[in-house]
């Protein structure tokens, strides 16, 4: 009866041929660990038994012994390994029951009673959250709308410019709002329903967090100014007029009114803001985020001309650099990259090392 072991029978054999590890490694293709593995029976080396499986026929057919025999004496240690000792398997079993017969009853009683608990709780929970959805309720029909300070999830922000002297359309919809520069102050507008003709709009100026709300009907005027408690931080008046509204949409004017008055918000020498714009001569993707909020995202149609405008930092984006020329700050007009390329562009307002009056802008990476 042969009693050696399969590491045992490998490692013999290949001592006999006189073979090193080395050896049968490059004449088998086989890793130096893995044969190592195989001689000591340390199957946890193999991701998986099929491997060792494997390894174990390559191996023993290597060293022309009898592979089946080999295979079959692998899996009866295995088995024989994870057969259970006698002892356990012959234990009684009522002794160990019968002596912790006390702690299982404590443990089910202590169980029985956390669950009773929990039930109850909720039971409170839930009769106390409806007495207080039912206040909130009858509170909510008081306050109006327009005290939201939450801009609505799901919002696609388009970056527009508005210029001086100019008034510029924008439409908003449900999950397409505008995001616009007001003296280096990055502004949002969006709309947030309609009800009865009246389009509820929701203004709000980065980087603060409240958002105020106003209404608006076809053919009124807004005028959104920093004399308004909310608007405190605003730098100048913005003109709004609503041209139309639908059911989901409303489409408005922006125009750029006085200057705030009596309050310095002069910017250092060539403080100017990140200016880029760019030209589409065909269809490309393009994601714009502006001073670290999410500008445009989506595929810009050829012909279209996009004005960028942040104050300290500008990301760009485009899908096909060869589809797009640039021209950033008033410098020469260049294509952005090449054909059929992803070109990522960062500009960044930094010190001016030879002056500290004055800020420049360049690109990251530079």
């Amino acid at each position: 009866m042969n009693t050696k072991r399969v590491g045992q029978i490998l490692r013999e054999a290949r001592e006999d041929k006189k073979l090193s590890v080395k050896d049968v490694a490059k004449e088998t293709n086989i890793a130096a660990k893995y044969i190592i593995a195989l001689e000591t029976e340390d199957y946890s080396q193999f991701p998986a038994e099929t491997f060792a499986l494997g390894f174990l026929k390559n191996y023993a057919s290597y060293l022309k012994l009898d592979t089946a025999m080999l295979l079959n004496l692998y899996r009866g240690e295995q088995i024989e390994e994870s057969q259970a000792p006698l002892e356990e398997l012959t234990r009684p079993t009522t002794t160990p029951f019968s002596l912790d017969r006390n702690k299982i009853i404590s443990l089910v009683s202590l169980f029985l009673f956390v669950i009773s608990a929990y039930i109850i709780y909720i039971s409170f929970e839930d009769s106390g959250s409806v007495s207080m959805d039912e206040d909130n309720t009858e509170v909510s029909q008081n306050v109006e709308q327009t005290n939201s300070s939450d801009i609505p999830s799901g919002i696609n922000f388009v970056s527009q410019s508005v210029p001086e002297n100019a008034s510029v359309p924008f439409i908003l919809t449900e999950d397409r709002g505008v995001s616009f520069s007001v003296n280096n102050q990055q502004c949002k507008m969006f709309i947030k329903g309609v009800s009865n003709g009246k389009a509820n709009l929701g203004f709000n100026i980065f980087p603060e967090k409240n958002v105020y709300f106003f209404q608006t009907a076809e053919g009124e005027e807004t005028i959104l100014s920093y004399k308004i408690e909310e608007l405190s931080s605003l730098r100048r008046d913005i003109r709004v007029v609503t041209q139309a509204v639908t059911e989901k949409s409303a489409k408005v004017l922006v125009t750029l009114k006085e200057e705030r008055e009596g309050v310095a918000v002069k910017s250092p020498v060539g403080d100017v803001p990140i200016q880029v714009t760019l030209f589409f001569s065909k269809p490309s993707y393009v994601e714009f985020v502006l001073d670290g909020q999410m500008g445009e995202r989506g595929l810009v149609s050829a012909g279209e001309v996009k004005h960028l405008e942040a104050r300290d930092r500008l990301e760009i984006k485009v899908g096909d650099g060869g589809a797009v020329e640039m021209v950033q700050n008033g410098k020469e007009r260049v294509v952005l990259g090449k054909p059929g390329k992803l070109v990522k562009k960062i500009f960044i307002r930094k010190a001016n090392p030879y002056d500290s009056t004055q800020s420049i802008i360049g690109e990251l990476g530079e």
